[in-house]
């Protein structure tokens, strides 16, 4: 994501002494990590209210009941099936004579 070096680090380290001085570096790093914190805890709560959602609706059922991996599929079956819904849909459609 950030792909910074040692020595840009140093570089940006240094800048941040100079512009804010020493006495200030330790307040903004505290207020960092309190921002970095709440960014983190508004992620893990977002997580948990789709999660519970996803629970709440049984979209998890559905999800696995339409994994075709996961049970075991037959292509032969499943071309039979739709061969004959479809034979019975263009039978539906030509008019009787």
């Amino acid at each position: 994501m950030l792909d910074l070096s040692w020595a840009e680090l140093l570089v940006i380290m240094a800048v941040a002494v100079l512009v804010l001085g020493p006495d200030e570096i330790p307040g903004l790093m505290h207020n960092l990590g309190r921002v970095v914190r709440r960014l983190q805890y508004i992620r893990y709560a977002f997580t948990q209210q789709f999660e519970d959602f996803m629970r709440e609706s049984d979209l998890d059922d559905i999800r696995k009941s339409v994994n075709f991996e996961a049970k075991d599929f037959d292509e032969t079956e499943a071309d039979e099936e739709f061969s004959t819904t479809e034979r019975a849909e263009n039978a539906e459609k030509q008019p009787n004579s």
